[in-house]
C-alpha cells in the first residue's frame, strides 16, 4: 500500500514546563535541532510539491476565499480545496470564476498547475452551493 501526503507539519523538540522530559540529560543543542528541523522540511516541502504535481487533470471544490481580480485579472479568485487548511497547507489560485461569484462558495474546478504546494485551477462549472461567508 503506498500513501502521500497533502501536507506535513514539522517542528523541533522542546521542553515542555512539568514534564519529566525536562529533566533528562543528553539532549541536542538547539543548532543541531534547528539543523535536523530545516533537512526534514526540505524533504517534506519536495515531497508535498510533488504530490501537488499528481494533481493536475483532477476535479477539485474549492471555497472560493479572496477575490484577486484586481491584482491577477477579471474572474482570478484565491481559495483551498478540500485538502488544503487555511492557515497552514497551501491555496488553490482559481481562473475564470463567475462574475457573481462571493467569498464563501464552492466552486468546482479542474488543477490546471501548482505553484509549490499551491495548485492552480481553472473553474469547471457555476459555484456548488454557499457557505456561511456567503449567505
Amino acid at each position: 500500500m503506498e500513501g502521500r501526503l497533502d501536507a506535513v507539519g514539522v517542528f523541533g523538540y522542546s521542553d515542555e514546563e512539568g514534564t519529566e522530559a525536562m529533566t533528562l540529560d543528553g539532549k541536542l543543542d538547539q543548532a543541531e535541532i534547528d539543523a535536523r528541523v530545516r533537512r526534514i522540511t526540505d524533504l517534506v516541502e519536495e515531497l508535498t510539491a510533488q504530490r501537488a504535481e499528481d494533481r493536475i487533470g483532477e476535479r477539485v471544490e474549492v471555497l472560493l476565499t479572496e477575490d484577486l481580480s484586481a491584482e491577477e485579472g477579471p474572474g482570478v479568485w484565491s481559495g483551498h480545496a478540500a485538502h488544503q487548511d487555511p492557515d497552514a497547507d497551501g491555496t488553490t489560485t482559481v481562473a475564470g470564476v463567475p462574475a457573481d461569484a462571493v467569498a464563501g462558495q464552492l466552486l468546482a474546478a479542474e488543477v490546471v498547475g501548482t505553484e509549490g504546494i499551491d495548485l492552480v485551477a481553472r473553474a469547471l462549472a457555476p459555484a456548488l452551493s454557499t457557505g456561511p461567508a456567503g449567505r
